[in-house]
Order: structure tokens, then C-alpha cells, then sequence
């Protein structure tokens, strides 16, 4: 139980809160005509050019 309150609740802590802030930046984003750009269909780190 210790173990519980000691270590583990402030993780959640933390996750709960970094759940919280993103949705707003998303919602604050989105009120100002803010789009992220969309990602690449494939990847140049897993398909390389080059393989060695």
C-alpha cells in the first residue's frame, strides 16, 4: 500500500493532469484556426533510402 501512495499515485497525478492540459491546448488550438500538419504516410526511419 505504501508502495501505492509513494510511487505510483504521483505518476497518475502526473498523467491525469498531462491528459487535462492536452485537451485544452487541442481546444485552444482548434478556437484559433490552428492546424497540425499531417504526418507523412510512411516513415523515412522504418523505410530508409539507404539500408545499410
Amino acid at each position: 500500500m505504501a508502495f501505492f501512495i509513494g510511487i505510483a499515485c504521483p505518476w497518475l497525478l502526473i498523467a491525469v493532469l498531462d491528459r487535462i492540459a492536452e485537451s485544452r491546448r487541442s481546444a485552444e488550438l482548434v478556437a484559433l484556426g490552428v492546424t497540425a500538419p499531417t504526418p507523412p504516410a510512411s516513415s523515412a526511419y522504418l523505410h530508409p533510402d539507404r539500408p545499410y
